[in-house]
Parts: structure tokens; C-alpha cells; sequence
């Protein structure tokens, strides 16, 4: 294959809800990994099933990379541009085999030009 596949991780504040007061609030960070394919065809991203919860020490962590005033509450990052905040999310990120072929992609964006 002429490109290159790498982890793009959707990192996102989990959306909580009170009842008493019908509000809702930010929790702690979830990072979703997709395998990013990019080649001379466009980009596609395959959804990996995977959801890691952060705990409160690795939400703060990952937020001090990445300033809510910057960053807003959803964000993609690839993974190399990113610096794991503890060797539990590093362990299940390093299991992730983006080498095998992947199924129908979530989402696909071409470079080829439209036949519109």
C-alpha cells in the first residue's frame, strides 16, 4: 500500500446529566480509537469498538495537553501526537493491530475527482 495507517483518537469529555436539576456536565475524558488509512485513493477511518474511560488523574493529564479553550469538548489527535497519561491506555492503544485488513470504513473521504 502506497500511504500510510496510523491510530486517530477521538478524545471526547463524557456528557453527564442531573436529574434533579436537568442539567448537563462534563466528566471525565473518552478516547475512542479509529485506525486512519490515507493513501492515493483519500482517507478512510475504521472504527476499532473500542471506548477507553479515563479516570480523573488521566482526564487531567490529557487536558493539560489539551486546553478546553483550544481543544473544545471533542477533539481527534493521532495517536503519535499525543502523550499517553498512564501505561494502562498505552497497553490497550499498542494492542490495537492496524496492520490487518479492516472492514467497510465508517467514514471515507476521497481525493478522486466527483462525477458529478
Amino acid at each position: 500500500m502506497s500511504g500510510f495507517r496510523t491510530l486517530d483518537l477521538n478524545i471526547f469529555y463524557r456528557e453527564e446529566w442531573t436529574k434533579e436539576t436537568g442539567t448537563t456536565y462534563s466528566s471525565d475524558f473518552l478516547i475512542e480509537p479509529y485506525v486512519y488509512e490515507s493513501d492515493a485513493h483519500g482517507t478512510r477511518k475504521y472504527d476499532t469498538g473500542i471506548i477507553i474511560e479515563c479516570d480523573a488523574y488521566e482526564t487531567a493529564f490529557l487536558a493539560e495537553q489539551f486546553p478546553e479553550s483550544e481543544y473544545g469538548f471533542d477533539f481527534w489527535i493521532f495517536r503519535d501526537e499525543v502523550e499517553m497519561p498512564s501505561r494502562r491506555i498505552a497497553k490497550i492503544l499498542g494492542a490495537i493491530n492496524i496492520d490487518r485488513n479492516q472492514q467497510e470504513p465508517n467514514m471515507v473521504v476521497s481525493f478522486e475527482p466527483s462525477t458529478m
